[in-house]
């Protein structure tokens, strides 16, 4: 008997946390962390799961996730469904992890050779049978007048791929590491890695930030200048050692301005230690 009244309670709370009010009551959030970890994470597994796992995350990004056992190793720690999609280069593979099921996933970047690295898009069924789609975004890097061109031609394919979305008024996100400067962010080369400072003064005292415009312009918002306002242009993800870009994103697109309730950058340590990025972060309400 006590057996029954326990399967009876438990199907009662599954059914009540399905149901769009008592969810809405709950308030529940979802929380997305994306993270460039670097050559794979290799030799740094430990210090990875330790900072993503901080930041409790229900749904992970990583580019660059070029050692499989290492997702699937972070997928277990954190008890997370996963899907991982092979780059255009070698080293450029990226993974999405979610603690909801992954209902399906399309590698556009073995489609789309235009693609110099990995994009991978995936729709995951979350609480309520709420639909969560993902793109998970590596762009070609470097910061001179070229690349900035490759990198335009790659947006191209990215927002192309994710028009049918637009079309159709679903909500979506865009998350990973777009290589691309904010037209808001303040830039002080002082604090770039050498190789940028080298290409502000070939590129004549700037770098381009055509990429992000054009993200934006599709009608997308940057998460972390919608929540954070202009100290947004003073953030910076890349690189740890020489902290003066934010090259990391996460954009949304049809997202009312009321359900995005947080954003970030994790500095904290041992992010400093575990990539040559900082990991981003969003939290959205659910209803």
């Amino acid at each position: 008997m006590i057996a029954n009244r326990k399967l009876q309670i438990a199907n009662f709370l599954s059914v009540c946390i399905h149901a769009p009010s008592v969810a809405k009551l709950l308030q529940l959030h979802m929380r997305l962390v994306s993270y460039n970890i670097l050559d794979g994470g290799d030799g740094r597994g430990d210090l990875l799961r330790q900072v993503i796992s901080r930041q409790r995350p229900d749904i992970v990004v990583l580019v660059e996730a070029d050692n499989p056992e290492l997702v699937d190793r972070i997928a277990a720690d954190l008890d997370m469904d996963s899907v991982r999609g092979e780059g255009n280069k070698e080293g450029t593979a990226a993974a999405i992890l979610s603690r909801w099921p992954i209902r399906e996933s399309i590698n556009h970047a073995v489609l789309r050779t235009e693609i110099s690295k990995s994009f991978l898009e995936a729709t995951l069924i979350g609480l309520g049978d709420t639909h969560w789609v993902i793109g998970a975004v590596h762009l070609h890097a470097r910061a001179a007048e070229e690349d900035e061109r490759q990198r335009e031609v790659e947006i191209g394919v990215v927002l192309d791929a994710m028009k049918r979305h637009r079309g159709a008024r679903r909500p979506h996100l865009l998350a990973g590491d777009i290589n691309a400067n904010s037209p808001i962010q303040e830039i002080d080369p002082a604090r770039c890695k050498p190789r940028t400072r080298e290409e502000w003064d070939e590129n004549g005292g700037r770098i381009p930030r055509r990429v992000v415009q054009r993200i934006l312009d599709a009608g997308y918002s940057d998460s972390l200048h919608a929540i954070r306002g202009p100290a947004a242009g003073r953030m910076a993800s890349f690189t740890t050692e020489f902290p003066g870009q934010r090259v990391d994103y996460i954009f949304t697109h049809g997202f009312p301005s009321e359900r995005l309730r947080d954003a970030w950058i994790e500095q904290a340590e041992p992010a400093g230690k575990a990539s040559d990025h900082y990991p981003i972060g969003i939290e959205i309400a659910e209803i």
